[in-house]
């Protein structure tokens, strides 16, 4: 007798954490790296878009298909945030005065947008959790502040994943599914 696999349907949002990892790192030195970055408006989407090149014959069509190029994106509204963690959604430098009372990033002007770690957990109905793990990821669209009296501000980020260097396996993305 078969058994039959149960389909699961992912509803709702998650929680993204962002942090500076070296690849070598545990899974402890990762969730001790990894801060949360802020609540979720709009969900979460993970793109992944493959590339390739065809071979044609004249006679036959396609004899051969080549992987060119791999691109996975992350996108994500963040609702509530903080100037620290603004910070590492671009070339910023970010400081904070406890005598004064404040906090101050500047934005733009350098050249080192920062490469996090990124992680994205949803968790789903039975409790049990879903987890995208992002080993490069880099915020390289900018992003817009927009105060409207009407609305939350929310900062939709997207990240682009960056090849892992030293990486035996190359995976840019891997997904974890508790069961």
């Amino acid at each position: 007798m078969a058994t039959v696999q149960e389909n699961t349907i992912l509803l709702g949002s998650g929680d993204l954490y962002l942090g500076q990892v070296d690849p070598n790192a545990t899974e402890q030195e990762i969730q001790t790296a990894l801060v949360n970055v802020g609540a979720i408006s709009g969900g979460a989407t993970l793109t992944y878009k493959p590339t390739f090149h065809d071979i044609e014959s004249a006679n036959r069509g396609t004899i051969m298909s080549f992987l060119t190029k791999e691109e996975v994106t992350f996108k994500s509204g963040l609702l509530t945030w903080n100037l620290e963690n603004l910070s590492k959604l671009s070339a910023a430098s970010y400081s904070e005065d406890t005598t004064a009372g404040t906090r101050r990033i500047g934005i733009g002007g350098l050249k080192n947008v920062p490469i996090n770690y990124l992680r994205f957990v949803h968790t789903k109905p039975d409790g049990k959790t879903l987890t995208v793990n992002i080993f490069r990821a880099q915020s390289q669209s900018g992003f817009e502040i927009t105060f409207d009296p009407e609305k939350e501000t929310v900062i939709d980020a997207e990240f682009k994943a960056l090849a892992c260097i030293g990486k035996t396996d190359g995976n840019l993305v891997e997904i974890i599914e508790e069961i």
